[in-house]
């Protein structure tokens, strides 16, 4: 694991498991985070949309309702993840490790870095309690510290596929940091190279409970990597076996 970012959010995301796989992170995030895990059969945004305003939190989600895998609400700190009852154990044990990748890129690295830079002063601003003064508005900009409230990005294209590049990039790290927190690179290697290239995903899914379409994707990276040292997001999703 040589990117740096992805080593600071694995220390930001402090998850501590115990020796063996799988890992539960369902019972470890709470216990780190105020994280609220909510599971709901054919999860979508306007079941979320209720569960928000059945609880008088303000409804931050934009775009028209669709299926969801799942989804991270975040606010002063603190965050909802929503994940689908429904799914496989698997599955849910990959949306809930993306979503908490969402709540340590998206919104606590964010927050923490606007604290260090503005201070203790900044912290009506991100928990939405007022509004940026002029001043700290241009410091943000021009020194790209985000303020405001920070939620999971949901800008859609009309079939549920990221329509920006920044979007795109952010579920791309998610991912990447969902796989480390789940299937550590080191470890992960060492189930590959116990087994043939073919047998690969099959043992990343028993080994590490991803599910099969993670699994697939994290050996053809695994397999890329070890051609070309250096990553990147066209080695990562760039071929067209998903």
């Amino acid at each position: 694991m040589s990117e740096q970012w992805l080593v600071e959010a694995v220390a930001a995301s402090r998850l501590s498991f115990p020796p063996g796989f799988p890992r539960d992170i369902a019972a470890e995030a709470p216990l780190r985070h105020p994280l609220d895990l909510v599971g709901m059969p054919g999860l979508t945004v306007e079941g979320i949309r209720q569960w928000l305003v059945q609880r008088g939190l303000p409804d931050e989600l934009s775009g028209a309702d669709r299926r969801l895998y799942g989804c991270m609400v975040a606010r002063a700190g603190a965050a909802a993840l929503f994940f689908d009852s429904d799914d496989s154990e698997a599955e849910q044990r990959f949306t809930l490790a993306h979503e908490v990748a969402h709540y340590v890129l998206d919104h606590l690295l964010p927050r923490a870095r606007a604290l260090d830079f503005f201070g203790e002063d900044i912290l009506p601003v991100l928990d939405g309690e007022r509004a940026p003064r002029v001043d700290e508005y241009m410091d943000s900009r021009f020194s790209d510290v985000p303020l405001g409230l920070q939620v999971h990005l949901m800008d859609r294209g009309e079939g549920g596929d990221a329509d920006s590049g920044a979007v795109l990039l952010a579920e791309q790290r998610a991912d990447h940091l969902a796989l480390e927190l789940l299937a550590p690179m080191t470890a992960a290697r060492a189930q590959l190279n116990e087994v043939s290239a073919t047998e690969g995903p099959r043992r990343l899914e028993t080994v590490f409970g991803l599910p099969t379409a993670a699994a697939r994707t994290y050996a053809r990276m695994l397999r890329k990597r070890r051609r070309h040292p250096e990553f990147s997001v066209i080695d990562f999703f760039g071929d067209d076996e998903r």
